[in-house]
């Protein structure tokens, strides 16, 4: 069953839910870039989304049943991303102007209800952390990859986690409005998202790629419950 999260709880106040979709991390040694064992995002510059990099999804049913026939990575797991209603308009206008198809996110962000604060996520789901963000000629690209890193680092003061993510809100909107100010980035309008993850591996036609088997939930199948 599909639940609304209440506010206050792990989904964060006054956001709207972009979309889902389901992602693996990467393993992150690069230069510029936070080492990372499970760097997360939702930009398709770092992480293998399925079933295709930009893909979204308008609820987890969806997503989930997508994944069905495919062989998943044994880590690969359900996500929602949520942009605060301040930094929504952004986020639209990019997508509007680089003319691409995306029903999903503009269903979400731009459609019937947008202006309400209330988001429909799955049971279960957790705040992950905070990410920047901006869309780009049809995909989403992140902050790590555009030299900000180490700049961000150095001249505000944060840092992001193993997974590659900043701790809190009012660290993703410092940083996006530090990266909105450069003139030496993408053309994008830059704004702070929250990762929501459900740590359950998913169900899937096919052997996953690694031979480590995911524990059983302590409830039974998750897919039974989605639907």
């Amino acid at each position: 069953m599909i639940e609304g999260l209440p506010s206050g709880g792990d989904v964060p106040s006054e956001t709207l839910l972009a979309g889902y979709f389901v992602a693996a991390p990467e393993q992150v040694r690069f230069s510029g870039l936070p080492s990372a064992e499970q760097l997360t995002s939702a930009s398709d510059c770092l992480t293998d989304r399925f079933p295709n990099d930009g893909c979204w999804f308008g609820t987890a049913r969806e997503a989930l049943a997508a994944c069905l026939p495919l062989q998943l990575p044994v880590d690969a797991r359900l996500f929602a991303l949520l942009v605060p209603s301040g930094h929504v308009g952004g986020f639209v206008a990019d997508i509007r102007a680089a003319g691409t198809d995306e029903p999903v996110l503009l269903t979400h962000l731009d459609g019937q209800g947008a202006d309400e604060a209330a988001r429909e996520v799955a049971d279960g789901g957790r705040e992950l952390g905070w990410e920047v963000l901006g869309y780009d000629c049809g995909l989403l690209h992140t902050w790590l990859c555009n030299d900000l890193y180490e700049e961000g680092r150095l001249h505000l003061g944060v840092d992001t986690d193993e997974r590659g993510l900043l701790p809190d809100r009012q660290a993703a909107v410092r940083v996006a409005a530090w990266a909105n100010s450069r003139e030496d980035t993408k053309p994008v309008t830059w704004f702070p998202a929250a990762l929501i993850e459900w740590d359950t591996p998913i169900e899937s036609g096919l052997a996953p790629v690694t031979t480590e088997a995911p524990e059983p939930s302590a409830h039974g199948s998750w897919w039974g419950r989605i639907l």
